[in-house]
């Protein structure tokens, strides 16, 4: 009780944002949490509860049985009650009223264009129709979700999150519920989502962090490495390695029991190894089980039940026919180079540990329901990584093709549920955006034919917005130009970020120094002079009101990966959008 009556404490948390009347003329409140009177009538309904649904799903073509919605406005501050600032009407039992045909909600487009904070926020009076169908899919599958910029992919993943957690709260709370983000910076950027949706419970980590055991990772892979090393094939070779010290012995087993010599053939062993090996527990489990087939075999031939307790020759030598394994020997010995404790391990090295741990040992850690963001950029070795997590195959995967940027990234949904051994799948395809306006998207999608992926080009909900800017400039001038427009930009958008070329990154950030700003990796509590400064690869699944791209033709190299990662670094803005170049634009963009 005291924890319920702490949460309701929270700002907005007491806040109720729509209101539906349903053809018996039933009135009901819709809100962040479930509020009760005195005679335990609901106030406020859980925006998450069944007779909410149609809040977000009427239209006036299909009324879902309402008669009437108002949408509620309410700023919400951190002292003292909120305050209800606007409210809109529909009637939706009427086709001739005037909020009939009218698209997105006034209130909606408004909070939709909000300055962005530097964290992402809850989206709960703003859910759209399509949104709200996959953030209530059925638990017991895997549902990905693929979707262009802007189509909120990653608020409908978290939301679906704390739905699910309501809908089966002790099976969840139970099982544990976990959500996978690319880095850090992105985890904090979305940190306060669901616990500001009551939800504290969930686990919140990259996928590098499931992996068990650590590696002192101290080394860094070539693009070539990196798509290796994370392949389908090396999984194959993992399996077949792990299995693969298990030795049949050269000749007969001569075994002392007291008196007695028991003669117990080579081809014997091998039959006892063969059955071991073909059961589905983890490698090192299944040779357990030798000792079970020992006995009854001894048993059965010689009528003796004391074969294994005395026969130490025995044990000895189903002990060297079968060692037991361990995982980062197992992968030390399968990658080339130096090996042992002149390894330098990489990332992609960690997840062939944690893929070689769960064959030789099983997962660890394993949870109800996981939530996969940006699921495009893992390798197939990861997505096994992440995919073992959830035995039941209950699963969430975020993602689009168009963004894989990875060099062992995903560009088809059917590999990638392969590899995760997901089980029955759907695909839902978010297409209306609705963060990035239309006149930068528009641009952003002439990039889509260059890309080598197949994809739905979403469409902006958001008509009104500014052409991206251009300013060309020689290479001497760039940083200090660079530096300038990002002043420009932040007078009207505080919240700014760079995208620059890997290369630049250095001469940027000191650029930036130079004219008294402070170039960060970070999104959330900005100071004054701090400006988000990242490579393309590194901004993915963030939101800027301004964005200023650097060099937009050295990120489209020509290649399809190039075409990716420029369409990531400009659907980052969510209010102007401004080249700085020392060459004109990639002709794909027009």
């Amino acid at each position: 009780m005291a924890e319920a009556l702490e949460d309701l404490g929270t700002p907005g948390a007491g806040d109720f944002f729509g209101r539906i009347v349903d053809e018996a003329h039933d009135r009901w409140y819709i809100g962040r949490r479930h509020i009760e009177n005195d005679t335990h009538d609901p106030v406020v309904v859980d925006w998450r509860a069944p007779i909410a649904a149609p809040f977000y799903r009427a239209t006036h073509a299909d009324p879902f049985g309402l008669a009437h919605r108002r949408r509620f406005t309410v700023a919400t501050t951190e002292h003292g009650p909120s305050e209800l600032t606007a409210y809109l009407d529909e009637q939706l039992d009427d086709p001739d009223h005037e909020s009939a045909g009218s698209g997105i909600p006034d209130p909606v487009l408004a909070e939709i264009g909000a300055a962005r904070t530097g964290a992402m926020r809850e989206v709960v009076a703003t859910i759209q129709a399509e949104q709200d169908m996959v953030i209530r899919a059925p638990l017991d599958q895997c549902l990905v979700v693929q979707g262009g910029p802007g189509t909120g992919k990653t608020a409908v993943g978290l939301h679906r999150a704390a739905y699910l957690l309501f809908e089966h709260r002790r099976r969840l709370v139970r099982d544990g519920v976990l959500v996978v983000g690319p880095n850090k910076v992105f985890l904090d950027y979305i940190g306060n989502v669901l616990p500001s949706l009551g939800e504290r419970s969930v686990q919140q980590r990259t996928a590098l962090d499931l992996c068990v055991p650590k590696v002192p990772i101290t080394g860094i892979d070539t693009a070539e490495q990196r798509r290796h090393k994370g392949s389908e094939e090396m999984l194959l070779a993992l399996e077949v390695a792990s299995s693969a010290h298990v030795r049949v012995p050269d000749d007969d087993l001569r075994v002392p029991i007291g008196a007695r010599t028991l003669t117990i053939t080579r081809d014997e062993v091998a039959g006892w190894l063969e059955q071991a090996l073909a059961a589905n527990s983890p490698v090192n489990k299944r040779r357990d089980s030798l000792k079970g087939m020992v006995q009854r075999d001894m048993l059965r031939r010689y009528d003796r039940d004391d074969v294994w307790e005395k026969g130490a020759a025995l044990r000895a030598a189903l002990t060297k026919a079968w060692p037991t394994q361990t995982p980062v020997k197992l992968v030390d010995q399968l990658l080339p180079g130096p090996g042992g404790k002149k390894r330098a391990w990489t990332t992609a090295d960690q997840f062939l540990v944690d893929e070689a741990n769960s064959l030789l040992v099983g997962t660890p850690f394993t949870y109800g329901h996981v939530v996969v963001d940006e699921a495009q950029d893992h390798s197939a070795v990861a997505l096994r990584c992440i995919g073992r997590r959830s035995p039941a195959g209950s699963m969430t995967i975020l993602g689009d093709l168009a963004q894989s940027t990875t060099p062992a990234g995903q560009h088809h949904w059917a590999d990638a549920l392969r590899f995760m051994r997901a089980g029955a799948a759907e695909v839902a395809h978010l297409t209306i955006g609705y963060r990035v306006p239309a006149p930068i998207l528009d641009v952003a999608n002439r990039l889509l034919p260059h890309t080598g992926v197949t994809t739905q080009a979403s469409r902006s909900v958001r008509s009104e917005g500014v052409e991206p800017a251009v300013r060309l400039v020689s290479a001497e001038q760039l940083g200090a130009a660079v530096a300038d427009e990002v002043r420009l930009v932040r007078h009207r958008h505080h919240n700014t970020g760079v995208v620059v070329p890997e290369a630049l990154l250095a001469h940027v950030a000191e650029a930036l120094a130079a004219a008294g700003l402070t170039a960060t990796d970070r999104v959330h509590d900005l100071g004054h002079d701090d400006v988000p400064l990242f490579h393309a690869e590194a901004v993915k699944g963030l939101e800027f009101d301004g964005v200023v791209v650097v060099n937009p033709h050295e990120i489209f190299d020509g290649s399809e990966r190039g075409a990716r990662l420029l369409y990531v670094a400009m659907t980052r803005a969510v209010q102007v959008l401004h080249f700085v170049t020392t060459a004109p634009l990639p002709a794909a963009l027009g």
